[in-house]
């Protein structure tokens, strides 16, 4: 679920031309729909801050515009869409 969630942000973002860092991949395991070159790792380990801020997703906003990410589900899809405000 984390990781899913994650990994779309993360092709959001990297298609939206934002600045986005995940430490660990998730291409040991398949994430439906998402590219492997997409895929993030999310895992907290209670008492590790080392292992916490390695399994972690950053997004930095390095636009001039406020960037939104819109979520869209219809029931069956969901869609994630990154907008600069103008």
């Amino acid at each position: 679920g984390v990781c899913h969630l994650a990994s779309l942000l993360y092709w959001v973002a990297k298609d939206a031309g934002l600045e986005a860092v995940a430490p660990v991949r998730h291409d040991f395991a398949n994430i439906p729909e998402v590219p492997k070159q997409f895929g993030v790792s999310i895992y907290a380990y209670p008492g590790s801050q080392a292992t916490d801020k390695m399994q972690n997703l950053y997004i930095t906003n390095n636009k001039d515009r406020e960037v939104v990410f819109e979520f869209n589900f219809d029931g069956e899809n969901l869609k994630v869409t990154a907008i600069e405000n103008l």
